[in-house]
């Protein structure tokens, strides 16, 4: 490699062949002999580059095999960590939000009791300590109403009821708190249906991230949301008429909602499709597997 040799044709070769022949003393055997081993030194030095380029490829793919199983690996342990995470702060809430009514709200249901209890024997000629009494118990109403809000934003206690009800009393709480319409439709197998409390979290918090996302950026006025179980699979599709995003638009460094629900969805071996325009709202469909869903008839649901 890398020298310039002249090239001849087969006639060529066998003239400057015959010409070596007829030089004197046998001089031209010699210099043929020694012209025939430069060529096979050349072809040898050829070979051998030719040998070292392979092996070098050869390395370079194992290499390259080598660092795309190191990613795959490296990938799948991301996914388990994140996994890990997701659950570990699913306990982490469930543990708080029970410390919450085990603690905090049975005390303030205790301290209630006593303020109702004290107000009762209040008299009325003590009118300005019956009015601080009273607003006492306003404040501990109040308390008790944040605390309860709290334990639902750890961990809703309507997880038992099944998935219909969750999803119901979702759309309740956020009609009640945004005024935003929402309209729910049930398919075949919706009522009935049975699933486990991490499935139906899961879909309690694509649900409750996709609401929360509707009320701070889409400008909708009105949400629908479709639950339908076929064979082994439960879909839902969240739409609203809002003002819709660019979902190839690069990620806010703080933006970390749809990323979570992702590697939440994922773990159930579940998908989460986004579906926006710009002025022509929203579309999130989720697929999660479950066992097959018994028949039911349809229904839907208007919330105002």
């Amino acid at each position: 490699m890398g020298t310039n040799t002249p090239s001849y044709n087969n006639d060529d070769r066998g003239r400057h062949q015959e010409e070596l022949r007829e030089l004197p003393n046998g001089r031209g055997k010699a210099a043929l002999d020694d012209r025939d081993a430069a060529h096979a030194a050349e072809l040898l030095s050829l070979a051998q580059d030719q040998m070292l380029v392979n092996q070098a490829l050869v390395e370079k793919i194992f290499a390259l095999e080598q660092a795309e199983g190191a990613l795959r690996s490296s990938e799948h342990k991301l996914h388990e960590l994140l996994a890990h995470q997701l659950a570990t702060r699913e306990d982490e809430r469930k543990r708080i939000s029970q410390e919450l009514h085990d603690s905090l709200g049975q005390n303030l249901l205790a301290l209630r009791i006593d303020i109702v209890m004290l107000h009762q024997h209040t008299t009325k000629r003590h009118y300005r300590l019956r009015d601080r009494i009273g607003s006492a118990l306003d404040n501990v109403d109040v308390t008790l109403r944040t605390v309860k809000e709290l334990m639902g934003e750890l961990r809703p206690s309507c997880l038992e009821l099944g998935l219909h009800a969750t999803v119901e009393m979702e759309l309740r709480k956020f009609t009640r708190a945004s005024g935003i319409a929402c309209e729910l439709g049930v398919g075949s197998g919706i009522p009935d249906l049975v699933l486990g409390e991490e499935e139906v979290l899961t879909v309690h918090r694509v649900l409750q991230e996709c609401l929360n996302n509707v009320f701070r950026h889409s400008l909708a006025s009105r949400v629908a949301v479709r639950l339908d179980a076929a064979g082994d699979m439960l879909s839902m599709r969240i739409i609203d008429n809002g003002i819709g995003f660019d979902p190839a638009a690069p990620r806010k460094p703080s933006s970390f909602g749809l990323l979570d629900l992702h590697e939440r969805v994922a773990r159930h071996g579940g998908e989460l499709i986004v579906r926006s325009e710009r002025t022509h709202g929203t579309e999130v469909m989720l697929g999660l597997p479950i066992a097959p869903a018994c028949p039911n008839a349809s229904t839907a649901h208007t919330f105002r």
